[in-house]
C-alpha cells in the first residue's frame, strides 16, 4: 500500500512538473485536434507514445526527468485525454500520419528519440520506418509484438482465444472500433509494411512479473514466456542498446518503476551522440583523404607549395586536434611514397600547437627519416626547449636520443 502512494506521489509530481514547465495546447493535425505538451531543451527531442487507450499523463514522472536534459513532447492520441476523437477509422496507418502531422504543425525539429509503450510502440516503429534520417534512438516500454496471439496460440489455442474475448469484454465503447483493427493485425500477425526500421540504438524494457492469481493466459508462466521470447527476436534486429528484463512491476513499467525508463531513454540519448561523433569523424576523414590524395598528386609534380597550402586548409577545415593529426602524419610516414606528404602534416602540427614539444619531435622523425638531418637536428633541439619547460621527461628523453640518432648517421658517411 505503502509503494502504491508513494508511486501515485510520484506521478502526481512528475505532471506538476510538466504543467508547471509548459501549459498543453490543442493542435490540429487535419479533420481534429490533439491535445500536446512541450517542454525542455536539448540537442534531441523525446517523443512519448502511450499505450493503447491512455493519455499523455502517464509519461508524467518520466517525462519530468527526461526533460531536464531534452526536449520533449507528450501528446494524447484520437480520442484520448482532451484529444477530439478521428472521425475516420483509427488505424495504425492513421495514427502514424497523425504523429507524423503533429511533428510538422508543432514544429518539432530532428533529431528524434521515440518512447513507445505497449500498442504505443506500433506507432514508433511505423514513424522511424517512414522517416528513418529523423530518428536516432528508440526505447520500447513491454512493446506490444504483432505475433503474440499466434505465438500464444501455439502453446494454449483455447486460452489465447479466452484471452482475446476477456480483453474485448473490458473494452469501452469508445474503443471498441479501433481494439478491432488491432486484432486484425494480431490475427494477421504482421503490421503494414512500412519499410525497415534504421540501425539506431535502442533499448526494448520487459516486464516477466509473475502473478499469484493471473486472469490472461499472457501473464501465466507460459505466456510470459512467449512475450519474452518475442522480445528477445525483436531486440536481436539492433546492433545497439540493450534488453532489459524487469520481474519489479507490471505492463506499465513507466509507472512502475519510471528509473528503468529513464535510464533507457538517458543510455540511447548518450549511444545516439557516440554515434553522430563517429559519423561526423569518419565525414571528416573521408573529406581530408581525398584533398591529401590532391595534395600527393600535386607533390608528384613537384607543386610543394600548392600542396603545402592545401595539406594546411584541409587540416584546419577538418578541426582535428594535435593528436589526431599527429597519428594522421605517422600513418603517411609508414609509406615510403608519403614521406613528403607525413612531413607537411607534421610541419602543420608545429605551427598551429608552437608550444608543443611532441610536435617539434615528431617533426624531426620525419625529416630525419627523409635525410635531412639538419633541419631534423633543429626540431629536436626545439622539441627539447619547449620539453624542458614544461618538465615532460619523456619527450626530452626520446629527442636526445634522435639526435644521437642523427650524430650517429653524420659519423658513418
Amino acid at each position: 500500500m505503502m509503494i502504491k502512494r508513494t508511486l501515485l506521489l510520484l506521478f502526481f509530481f512528475g505532471i506538476m512538473a510538466l504543467a508547471n514547465a509548459q501549459q498543453t495546447k490543442m493542435i490540429n493535425v487535419g479533420d481534429h485536434s490533439l491535445e500536446t505538451i512541450q517542454a525542455g531543451t536539448g540537442d534531441y527531442t523525446v517523443i512519448f507514445e502511450s499505450g493503447f487507450g491512455t493519455d499523455y499523463k502517464v509519461w508524467g514522472n518520466v517525462a519530468s526527468e527526461v526533460m531536464n536534459a531534452n526536449q520533449v513532447m507528450l501528446y494524447s492520441r484520437a480520442g484520448t485525454g482532451k484529444s477530439e476523437p478521428n472521425p475516420k477509422p483509427q488505424t495504425l496507418e492513421q495514427a502514424v500520419q497523425d504523429l507524423s502531422t503533429l511533428i510538422e504543425k508543432a514544429n518539432l525539429k530532428a533529431p528524434f528519440i521515440l518512447v513507445g509503450h505497449s500498442y504505443g510502440a506500433f506507432i514508433i516503429r511505423g514513424y522511424a520506418a517512414l522517416n528513418p534520417d529523423k530518428v536516432k534512438g528508440l526505447v520500447f516500454v513491454d512493446p506490444a509484438h504483432e505475433k503474440m496471439m499466434q505465438e500464444l496460440k501455439k502453446v494454449d489455442h483455447a486460452k489465447a482465444v479466452k484471452d482475446i474475448e476477456l480483453q474485448n469484454s473490458y473494452m469501452p465503447a469508445k474503443f471498441k472500433q479501433e481494439n478491432e483493427l488491432i486484432n486484425q493485425i494480431f490475427d494477421k500477425g504482421a503490421l503494414p509494411d512500412f519499410g525497415k526500421l534504421p540501425q539506431v540504438p535502442a533499448v526494448v524494457l520487459t516486464s516477466v512479473q509473475k502473478r499469484a492469481n493471473p486472469e490472461l493466459f499472457l501473464h501465466e508462466p507460459k505466456g510470459v514466456e512467449v512475450w519474452r521470447k518475442l522480445h528477445n527476436e525483436f531486440f536481436s534486429q539492433f546492433t545497439s542498446g540493450a534488453h532489459v528484463v524487469t520481474a519489479n512491476s507490471g505492463h506499465n513499467i513507466h509507472r512502475e518503476e519510471p528509473e528503468l525508463v529513464i535510464n533507457a531513454i538517458n543510455q540511447v540519448v548518450q549511444a545516439a551522440t557516440k554515434q553522430k561523433a563517429r559519423q561526423e569523424y569518419e565525414a571528416k576523414m573521408t573529406e581530408l583523404s581525398e584533398k591529401l590524395s590532391q595534395a600527393s598528386a600535386l607533390l608528384d609534380k613537384r607543386k610543394e607549395q600548392k600542396a603545402e597550402a592545401l595539406v594546411f586548409g584541409a587540416l584546419k577545415d577538418s578541426g582535428f586536434e594535435e593528436r589526431t593529426i599527429n597519428t594522421i602524419a605517422y600513418q603517411q610516414l609508414s609509406n615510403p611514397q608519403s614521406i613528403a606528404l607525413a612531413i607537411l602534416i607534421f610541419k602543420y602540427n608545429t605551427i598551429q600547437y608552437a608550444g608543443s614539444a611532441n610536435a617539434f619531435d615528431s617533426y624531426g622523425e620525419a625529416l630525419m627519416q627523409q635525410g635531412k638531418l639538419k633541419q631534423a637536428e633543429q626540431q629536436f633541439n626545439k622539441a627539447i626547449e619547449l620539453a624542458t619547460v614544461s618538465n615532460d621527461a619523456s619527450t626530452i628523453k626520446n629527442s636526445r636520443s634522435n639526435l644521437e640518432k642523427i650524430n650517429q648517421l653524420k659519423k658513418s658517411k
